[in-house]
C-alpha cells in the first residue's frame, strides 16, 4: 500500500468520527498553491499548510493531553481527598474524572499520531494498520464497550470495591483501570454510527440507574467502608442521574 493510498484509508475512516485535520489531508503542497492566490510557490505553499491546517491539530492534541494530565494530577491535591469523602462522589464524581481523563489523553495522542501520518510513510502506515485492527477486532466498536464495561463492574463489585479503598497499591490499580476504560471509550466511539452515538449514553445510564435502584433498595450493607446511609444517597444519585439522560439525551 502506497503512502497516499494510506492517507486515503486513514481519512476515509476517521470521516466516520471526528473528522481529517483539514478536508484537504492528501492534497500535496502543490494541490493546495492552486487553490491559494497566484504567485505562492510550492515552499510557500506547504509551510502555509503546515502552520495553518497541521498547526491547529498539534495544538488541539497537546491541549487535550495537557487537560488529561490536569484532570489526574488533581486527585493528588485536597481535591481527590474530597471526592473520596463519600460513598456517592468516590464511586460518580471521581471514577468520571479518571475516566474523561483516559479519553482526553486518547483523543490527544490519537490527533498528534494523525498529524505525524501526514509527516511520515511510517507514522501513517502504522495508523492505518491500527485503524484497520480496531475496525476488524471491534466492530462497531461493540468489542471495546464490552471490555470497558466489564472492568467497569470489576470495580464495582463490592469486596472489589472495598479492597481498593482500604489498600493503596489496589486503589491505584483502580484508577488506572478507570483511565483504561476513557481509552477504550474513544477507540469505541471512533466506529459508532451517528444514531449509536446518541443511543450509548442511554444505555450506560440504564445500567447505572438499575444499579442505583439496587443501592437505594437493597437491605443488605454493600460497601462496609463507607456508612450505610451513603449507599441509598449514591443509589439514589444514580436513578436521577439516568432520569436527566433520558430527558435531555431520548428527545434528540
Amino acid at each position: 500500500m502506497t503512502f497516499e493510498e494510506d492517507h486515503a484509508e486513514n481519512r476515509a475512516m476517521r470521516s466516520r468520527t471526528h473528522g481529517d485535520p483539514s478536508g484537504d489531508a492528501t492534497k500535496s503542497p502543490e494541490d493546495i498553491e492552486r487553490i491559494l492566490p497566484l504567485g505562492l510557490t510550492a515552499q510557500e505553499a506547504k509551510a502555509w499548510y503546515r502552520h495553518d491546517v497541521i498547526m491547529p491539530w498539534i495544538i488541539k492534541g497537546l491541549l487535550m493531553i495537557g487537560i488529561a494530565s490536569g484532570l489526574v494530577l488533581s486527585m493528588l491535591t485536597p481535591l481527590g481527598e474530597f471526592l473520596e469523602s463519600t460513598l456517592t462522589l468516590h464511586m460518580i464524581a471521581q471514577h468520571f474524572v479518571f475516566v474523561v481523563a483516559g479519553f482526553l489523553f486518547s483523543y490527544g495522542i490519537d490527533s498528534l499520531i494523525l498529524v505525524g501520518s501526514r509527516l511520515s510513510k511510517k507514522v501513517s502506515h502504522a495508523y492505518a494498520f491500527l485503524l484497520r485492527v480496531n475496525s476488524t477486532v471491534s466492530r462497531r466498536g461493540i468489542v471495546a464497550f464490552v471490555v470497558a464495561a466489564v472492568f467497569t463492574a470489576y470495580w464495582h463489585i463490592p469486596e472489589n470495591f472495598n479492597t481498593a479503598v482500604l489498600n493503596e497499591g489496589a486503589h491505584i490499580e483502580m484508577h488506572f483501570t478507570f483511565l483504561v476504560v476513557g481509552s477504550l471509550i474513544f477507540v469505541g466511539s471512533k466506529l459508532l454510527t451517528k444514531r449509536m452515538r446518541h443511543i450509548a449514553p442511554i444505555i450506560v445510564g440504564k445500567a447505572m440507574g438499575l444499579y442505583g435502584a439496587f443501592l437505594l433498595f437493597t437491605p443488605s450493607y454493600v460497601y462496609s467502608v463507607y456508612p450505610l446511609g451513603e449507599q441509598s444517597e449514591a443509589g439514589l444519585v444514580m436513578v436521577v442521574m439516568m432520569l436527566v439522560m433520558d430527558l435531555t439525551i431520548v428527545p434528540y
